[in-house]
């Protein structure tokens, strides 16, 4: 089944065909794409322009590299390639999103969260593939154009969609939720990531909390029950007047944490009395992402057993609590633990945590710490910065290196007690 059609492309991105032979010897369209670097054979490339660069410098490039077409505002390249023309290639992107949402007849699950959104993406997407055909967010594409992106690529004769939602200011999740219409949506937690953008973490809630205005008839909003914004998020949710699932430790939850047990691999949910899922690779961080999946299972009536061997097995995304294991050349075994995708206070000090975890079992290893800055926390930044003294002190690493202003002044206080260097660039670290 083609993914669109000419017919329908021209509707959804309410194009013209100049020259009456865009897509003359072939029947449909494979996929989209607004990276020429990426192409694949079949897909029609949309040129769009940003600040720093204009797709349509990149066309010869698409053209050679396999693209079936062009979508374009500028009208004498339309006619010189035989593309398709548009006032707005943003806008026109962004109508084919919507169109493809619309015409989508499965379950769509949105996510959103301060952290954790696309490891529960992930778990999830992986879940639900075992009951069909899963279509999802592919790396960090969660926002405006990212999230068109990504339906414009939605077969519409799949069973589910997962799409991952972020945000840096307020309004921008309402404007999101609208297009992807979820039938659940799940917030993982609300912490104080982009605060520089807001007065208040309650601001940064209140925001969270503008993708329940997208949900659907009669949809579902899934919530994190040990976040400190839970009571907030339910009342939004009931203006919104959705069914609310709570997941998490406290007992009003649906799906409850009991228990999270940190294995020398891996670790163990004990969840809903009786239940219990042994993850081999997961630390007990992704385990309460998991525990967000399996609410969602639950919502959709679909068997768990299902799903428990797959999410058993799953390793975490890199950047995001990976183990990569080195032997040099002297067969020393090295563990690196890679958490470097982001970072925000909640989820420095998570992964912090899980790395001292890791030391008390691996207590014949040396054990060295870089970390560097966490950006967008605005006027807090140096207090939050310092708030990780305690763990760092208890983790007592052989070696700290810092990178960053503001962990230049978290290293004066540690370094009478901890071997630490700073840095302020990440080529002086190399170095």
């Amino acid at each position: 089944m083609p993914l669109w059609t000419k017919q329908d492309l021209m509707s959804a991105s309410k194009a013209s065909d100049p020259t009456s032979n865009f897509l003359k010897n072939l029947k449909n369209i494979r996929g989209i794409s607004i990276d020429e670097r990426t192409i694949n054979e079949g897909d029609l490339f949309i040129a769009l322009i940003g600040e720093r660069f204009d797709g349509h410098n990149f066309i010869e490039n698409a053209i050679s590299k396999g693209a079936c077409g062009v979508l374009v505002s500028n009208i004498k390249i339309a006619k010189k390639y035989n593309g398709l023309f548009v006032d707005n290639t943003k806008k026109a992107l962004i109508n084919i999103g919507e169109f493809a949402r619309n015409r989508f007849k499965g379950i769509t699950i949105a996510i959103t969260g301060s952290s954790g959104k696309t490891s529960t993406n992930y778990f999830l997407s992986n879940a639900l593939n075992q009951f069909g055909k899963t279509h999802k967010t592919f790396g960090n594409n969660n926002n405006i154009i990212g999230l068109s992106l990504t339906l414009s690529r939605l077969p519409h004769n799949f069973d589910f969609c997962v799409l991952e939602l972020g945000m840096n200011n307020s309004g921008e999740i309402s404007e999101l939720a609208k297009i992807a219409k979820p039938n659940i949506a799940v917030i993982t937690n609300v912490s104080n990531s982009h605060i520089q953008n807001f007065k208040n973490e309650k601001e940064i809630a209140k925001a969270k909390s503008e993708i329940f205005t997208g949900l659907k008839k009669n949809g579902v909003a899934i919530i994190n029950s040990d976040n400190i914004w839970k009571k907030f998020l339910i009342n939004e949710a009931k203006k919104a007047k959705v069914k609310i699932h709570l997941f998490g430790h406290s007992k009003i939850s649906n799906t409850q944490i009991i228990k999270l047990v940190d294995e020398k691999e891996g670790s163990t949910i004990f969840y809903d009395k009786k239940e219990n899922l042994h993850l081999k690779y997961l630390n007990t961080t992704q385990a309460k992402n998991v525990i967000a999946t399996i609410s969602v299972i639950k919502e959709l009536k679909l068997p768990i057993n299902k799903i428990t061997k797959v999410i058993s097995n799953l390793k975490p995304l890199s950047g995001r609590g990976e183990k990569l294991i080195i032997n040099f050349e002297s067969n020393q075994k090295t563990i690196i633990i890679d958490d470097s995708y982001n970072a925000n206070p909640e989820s420095m000090k998570a992964a912090l945590n899980n790395f001292n975890n890791l030391k008390l079992k691996l207590n014949d290893f040396e054990t060295l710490v870089i970390i560097g800055d966490m950006l967008e926390l605005g006027k807090s930044s140096a207090t939050m910065h310092l708030d990780l003294v305690p763990i760092l002190k208890k983790i007592n690493p052989d070696l700290l290196l810092t990178v960053g202003k503001y962990l230049k002044n978290l290293n004066d206080e540690l370094n009478l007690t901890i071997n630490s260097h700073s840095y302020f660039t990440i080529n002086e670290l190399i170095k």
